[in-house]
């Protein structure tokens, strides 16, 4: 098993994160009349990366840096309390954000004729705009769709005014593999069921018609509509007409096809917790209970 120093870096993750004074300018009114002076923000202060200088984000007195080597460990012991391996560490958009991800020696299992790899990630935002999250991101292997679960661990909603060492300690087992497992049974079962026509519709009508009492369709949902009905028709093609053909279909459209909000930064993360996250888990509850 590599070390934390070695994960840090050959990853690209071997700098720390600070909390630095914010300074304004101010006026100040002397003889010479209105001046303007540098006054320090005693309410925020920036989040700084301490090897470029870069400003993550602003915070309050309370808020605490996590850093990636804390983090990495904390990783490390979850990884050798259920038999997993961290096999990647991932920096997004300048090191904003940054995922972990693991692996179980036995990770493969089979959905139908399909092999499906299922990894253990983490999530933690320097950025203020994550608390560190867990779940379960799972790969096709023939066609490499991919889709995520978070977990419903207590940690995942852990926040950096607190002390995650605490957290850690306060948990016997960080990932919730019952529920993961739960949903791989659903998955399995998906392949034993037949989808009609008219699922199909109503699954695409779903995900993509917000107000079905709308007479007219804005050009972009006619288009996202006509690109989410196309990867359907090629998975179904490709495997039959299933449930599990229609969520796969789903899932190559969220990671091939689909693009990502300004507001999130790139394919994976959008996957792991952005829309297409929320699409995917969409299209699931749908065909679970449809």
């Amino acid at each position: 098993m590599k070390t934390t120093r070695e994960i840090l870096e050959q990853n690209g993750l071997n700098w720390n994160v600070v909390k630095e004074p914010l300074f304004y300018t101010g006026e100040q009114i002397n003889t010479f009349g209105v001046m303007g002076v540098m006054q320090k923000s005693t309410s925020y202060y920036g989040i700084v990366r301490e090897d470029t200088g870069e400003v993550f984000t602003t915070c309050k007195e309370g808020y605490t840096p996590t850093q990636n080597e804390t983090i990495i460990d904390t990783m490390q012991e979850i990884a050798g309390e259920n038999d997993l391996e961290i096999i990647k560490a991932i920096p997004i958009n300048e090191g904003r954000k940054i995922v972990i991800q693991m692996q179980r020696p036995d990770n493969t299992f089979s959905i139908g004729k399909e092999h499906t790899k299922q990894f253990i990630y983490a999530i933690n935002g320097h950025d203020g705009s994550s608390s560190l999250k867990f779940g379960f991101m799972n790969e096709v292997l023939f066609c490499q769709n991919q889709f995520a679960w978070m977990s419903n661990s207590a940690l995942s909603g852990y926040r950096h005014t607190e002390s995650i060492q605490d957290k850690v300690k306060q948990l016997p087992s960080i990932i919730n593999f019952a529920d993961q497992e739960e949903k791989i049974f659903d998955l399995q079962q998906f392949s034993m069921h037949n989808a009609t026509a008219d699922l199909i519709n109503d699954l695409v009508d779903y995900l993509t018609i917000t107000d079905k009492l709308a007479e007219k369709m804005h050009t972009r949902t006619k288009n996202i509509r006509n690109d989410l009905e196309s990867c359907i028709v090629s998975e179904v093609n490709r495997i039959g007409s299933t449930k599990w053909g229609l969520f796969n279909g789903v899932t190559r459209y969220t990671t091939h096809q689909k693009s990502s909000p300004k507001r999130e930064y790139g394919k994976q993360e959008s996957i792991l917790i952005g829309s297409s996250s929320k699409m995917n888990e969409k299209a699931f509850n749908f065909l679970k209970q449809n």
